[in-house]
């Protein structure tokens, strides 16, 4: 009786900084409706775009959404339609609360993978340490996709789960995972060329199968094939606006390293016309790739098989912070 009361103690200081963090999260909510900004205004946009997409309707340039119009693919509209069970305020609180036991979820299970004889060993204070050091880190990041009700993190939740299932050799929740994302926003193509250099040929199999199944919900939802293909050009178009818009190197939002570079270094004054610049990012795409490519053969064979599979997280981390680097985004992002 004793141990058992010592042992729950224990887990309740173990978990005391995961609590702290989902304080922080309703407590911004509650300021939120405080100083009326409870907005989530992005969640609006995918709320109309499945309740649009249950009714058989276009998701598209629709200009009575203005600014708030809806970006991803009509897959991406079929993931939110569990919320249109609920009324639009309802709905609002939800997502909220189901964002807030992402984040809660992802800083644990980033432990878990990193180091799992955290919790097997009930290092209590370690634990909390890092929780609470992250916490200051990140927090200006998800508390902001709160306040608009995006996806950011839903989909940094979904590589850390993906990363969990690769370290545990789970191929089929790997790729399933992967598969959900690429239609939410296509960052998961980062990880294509790392799984061709690691032969991961049976995982790829699986991604590409599962992007499939996914590629053909929406049929399940339009009256005909040709509506649906439609659609899905209309996503395209809207993929192609967005990238036109966000193609200045020379923007101060631009926080690319193609646009750092562009901009804090003389190369700037070499970037003279289009061509140039494309041909510009090109080659520092390529220095990317190779650095890369040389991190993942540092004395890959002179570490032991486990090593090797805790190297392989730093890689695929590395790969996922590097989105934002990359892709011009939302600073949220960052968080990655």
């Amino acid at each position: 009786m004793i141990k058992k009361l010592h042992n729950s103690v224990k887990n309740s200081k173990i978990n005391f900084g995961f609590v702290f963090i989902f304080f922080i999260c309703i407590l911004f909510m509650v300021m939120e409706l405080i100083n009326h900004r409870f907005w989530l205004s992005d969640f609006e946009v995918y709320y109309k775009a499945a309740t649009r997409i249950a009714h058989s309707q276009n998701l598209y340039q629709i200009s009575a959404d203005d600014y708030y119009i809806f970006k991803y693919s009509p897959t991406s509209a079929i993931y939110f339609i569990p919320f249109i069970i609920l009324p639009i305020a309802i709905a609002k609180y939800s997502y909220w609360i189901l964002l807030t036991v992402m984040i809660v979820a992802g800083f644990r299970l980033s432990l878990i993978i990193l180091k799992p004889s955290l919790f097997t060993n009930q290092n209590v204070k370690s634990i909390n340490t890092v929780t609470l050091l992250a916490t200051l880190i990140l927090a200006i990041h998800f508390l902001r996709e709160l306040h608009l009700g995006q996806v950011n993190y839903l989909l940094l939740f979904l590589f850390i789960t993906a990363l969990y299932f690769y370290k545990n050799q789970k191929r089929i929740g790997f790729s399933l995972i992967l598969a959900i994302n690429i239609f939410i926003k296509p960052f998961t193509l980062i990880f294509v060329p790392y799984l061709i250099l690691k032969k991961k040929y049976t995982e790829l199999f699986l991604f590409a199968g599962f992007c499939l199944v996914l590629f053909l919900l929406p049929f399940l939802f339009y009256k005909s094939v040709e509506i649906t293909l439609n659609q899905y050009h209309l996503w395209i178009n809207e993929i192609m606006s967005e990238l036109s818009r966000k193609q200045s190197l020379f923007e101060n939002a631009n926080h690319t390293l193609f646009s750092v570079f562009a901009r804090h270094t003389p190369i700037r004054f070499l970037l003279v016309n289009n061509k140039i610049q494309i041909a510009y990012q090109i080659a520092m795409l390529i220095v990317v790739g190779i650095t890369f490519y040389w991190f993942t053969r540092i004395n890959i064979k002179d570490i032991s098989i486990k090593q090797q599979q805790y190297f392989s997280i730093i890689e695929l981390s590395l790969l996922i912070s590097l989105i934002p680097l990359l892709a011009f985004t939302s600073k949220n992002a960052f968080i990655f």
